[in-house]
């Protein structure tokens, strides 16, 4: 075969497996498993994207999609942060060690996992999300949330109150995390 067929074959042979290599994978990337938000933004919310061989990817667009849940995003998002007030969304870039840190401020708690994580419109899976403004009201953490927090505090079941994400007994870490975030006096706007 002649030089030029040759090399044009090894290329074609190579450019697929290099292309697939950069495609995220949902079995070797890693999401936290509950969103935590706050009107703050003080809770870290981490997403790192790797490819099927298991090689971190850059540079790959991260969303966060709340489109299917009833939580309520704030009208501004930190810097570097993409935010879509119409589709219900959080977006990053993905730096070169694989990962997306998002900060996000929303209110209100969905204990079922509706919350969308995708990577370069791939789906990595599915999380819960709460925030200490947990009536999505108002614009802030309030007395009525403060209210809400001291009803779940005393008993079992009440996983929107985990802010510490022990998945146990609701206890002092969530308390300290709610009490911050209330005497923060932070508030914002929702987005409509």
């Amino acid at each position: 075969m002649p030089k030029p067929i040759v090399l044009a074959v090894l290329t074609a042979l190579a450019v697929p497996a290099f292309a697939s290599a950069k495609v995220p994978d949902p079995r070797f990337s890693t999401i936290d498993p509950i969103v935590l938000g706050s009107p703050v933004g003080n809770r870290e919310y981490r997403v790192v994207v790797r490819d099927v061989s298991n090689a971190p990817i850059m540079f790959r667009v991260v969303t966060l999609d709340f489109s299917e849940s009833s939580l309520r995003l704030y009208t501004t998002a930190e810097e570097g942060t993409t935010l879509n007030a119409a589709g219900r969304t959080l977006s990053r870039f993905s730096t070169p060690d694989g990962s997306a840190v998002f900060h996000p401020r929303f209110g209100g708690a969905c204990n079922a996992a509706a919350v969308l994580v995708q990577a370069a419109a791939v789906v990595l899976g599915h999380v819960p999300a709460r925030s200490t403004a947990l009536d999505a009201a108002n614009g802030g953490v309030d007395v009525a949330d403060l209210t809400r927090f001291a009803e779940a505090y005393e008993g079992l079941g009440h996983p929107e109150v985990d802010f510490d994400g022990s998945g146990g007994a609701i206890g002092l870490g969530d308390f300290a995390i709610f009490v911050r975030d209330f005497d923060s006096g932070v508030k914002g706007e929702y987005c409509p």
